[in-house]
């Protein structure tokens, strides 16, 4: 089972390494925008695979190597030339998806992260942010062979009211509130309120929700074409949920992802488990992992999102 589904990871990961930006040809000339930032720390990535981090201090030439620019880094000044960058980035966009961990969303707004993805390759959904204050997120199911009106559709807000970087750390904190509408069927309306708690240090993201079930019905039936199914989930019930988004050190595009959830804190059995990894840069990120269920029951996971702005 392990080496099929690794197999069928293999096309994934290539298309995930065509589309990067990374894999692009050497500058021939500074553009621009490395210097209409100024006091902002760039990442570059060189064409040996290097990455140097620094500030831009100024440009320069070289009459055998051309143009080049002086960095300010963390050991001291350095001195990159045009034709040894493959490619660059502000280090605060160098990872995009703090805002949530697989399903779950952490108390990092969404800002101008704005994004298209799809859960599962049939869920298809979209986010932005209004400042670091407001995010929104919506979503809908493109099941083939049932009707719109047996689609899953979902909504969420959130307000993102407290953050603070850390002075003494590389790291900071932040701390949301949020809503979500959901439907299994275009009759069966589902409503949480919930509160996050996100701590962010260098490498690693923790996160930790609380979620409730507002009134909203305590049993449904879905259908699902000729198939029907009973759905149970009480009024009042009270979740919790927690999440882990770490970077792996030597590989700097791949994360572990994972994820905790229990729909209601009285009954240990309604706990599921994600765990994955993500392959992400700037533009594109690919989710990879298994879900497993107390019933018992475990399932494959994926998801694609585009950052394009």
């Amino acid at each position: 089972m392990e080496k099929n589904f690794i197999l069928k990871l293999i096309p994934y990961i290539v298309t995930f390494y065509l589309i990067n930006p990374f894999n692009c040809y050497p500058l021939e000339e500074l553009p621009t925008e490395l210097f209409k930032h100024p006091n902002k720390e760039f990442v570059f990535r060189l064409n040996n695979g290097d990455l140097v981090t620094g500030i831009v201090l100024e440009s320069i030439n070289d009459p055998n190597e051309g143009e080049g620019i002086r960095l300010k880094t963390e050991l001291g000044r350095a001195v990159i030339f045009a034709n040894q960058i493959a490619d660059f980035y502000l280090k605060d966009k160098r990872y995009r998806h703090n805002h949530r961990i697989y399903m779950q969303p952490t108390a990092e707004p969404i800002s101008d992260n704005y994004f298209i993805g799809a859960f599962q390759l049939l869920f298809v959904y979209a986010g932005g942010g209004i400042t670091d204050i407001l995010s929104v997120t919506a979503g809908r199911s493109l099941i083939p062979g049932i009707s719109g009106r047996e689609q899953i559709s979902i909504l969420n807000t959130k307000v993102t009211f407290y953050s603070e970087k850390f002075d003494s750390m590389q790291g900071s904190f932040s701390f949301a509130l949020g809503a979500n509408l959901g439907f299994a069927n275009h009759d069966n309306r589902l409503v949480h309120y919930y509160t996050v708690a996100s701590f962010r240090g260098e490498r690693t993201l923790f996160n930790g929700t609380l979620f409730y079930k507002a009134g909203s019905g305590n049993f449904y039936k879905v259908y699902f074409a000729t198939n029907e199914f009973d759905m149970i989930y009480h009024d009042g019930s009270l979740g919790i949920a927690l999440g882990l988004d770490t970077k792996f050190s030597k590989w700097h595009d791949l994360h572990f992802i994972g994820e905790l959830w229990n729909t209601n804190v009285s009954k240990p059995s309604h706990t599921a488990v994600l765990l994955g990894f993500r392959l992400a840069n700037t533009i594109f990120s690919a989710d990879f992992g298994l879900a497993f269920f107390t019933v018992p029951y475990v399932a494959p996971f994926v998801s694609f999102t585009i950052t394009p702005f």
